[in-house]
């Protein structure tokens, strides 16, 4: 391994348990102003996260990608620490279950500012998870 390619600890955690836990090369996730990315021996670094992809990069082995949502990320001592309101791997994810979430969504009511900003949350996480199954189905029929 490359001496700038510093392993570190990830773990992501949900209100269910465990989702993931292991040492890294590289992460990059969603936070509400764009993607973030760590690598090892960074400075420490506290986020909301956002609605998107997880991509977890270990030392030996192809990167995993997940859908995370909500929640929180923290960089501390070499360890990062997601928090996330949900979490599942991407090849998990059904796209008639995403689509159902992007039409009730979309059905959300939208009178005040609140509900409004409530809406287009759910809708652009909907559309996030819709669009990685997406991916992830191109992909697994190109194989």
């Amino acid at each position: 391994m490359p001496s700038y390619q510093r392993l570190f600890r990830c773990e992501v955690i949900t209100p269910a348990g465990r989702a993931y836990a292991g040492e890294l090369v590289s992460a990059v996730f969603p936070a509400p102003d764009g993607l973030v990315g760590v690598l090892g021996g960074r400075g420490p670094l506290v986020t909301l996260l956002g609605s998107g992809p997880l991509t977890v990069r270990p030392a030996s082995g192809n990167a995993e990608q997940y859908y995370v949502s909500g929640g929180f990320a923290r960089f501390h001592e070499n360890t990062l620490t997601l928090l996330p309101e949900q979490c599942m791997a991407v090849r998990d994810i059904d796209p008639e279950q995403a689509w159902e979430e992007i039409n009730a969504a979309q059905q959300m009511p939208r009178e005040t500012p609140e509900e409004r900003a409530a809406r287009d949350e759910a809708l652009q996480a909907a559309r996030s998870k819709f669009s990685l199954a997406q991916e992830y189905r191109t992909e697994a029929d190109d194989i």
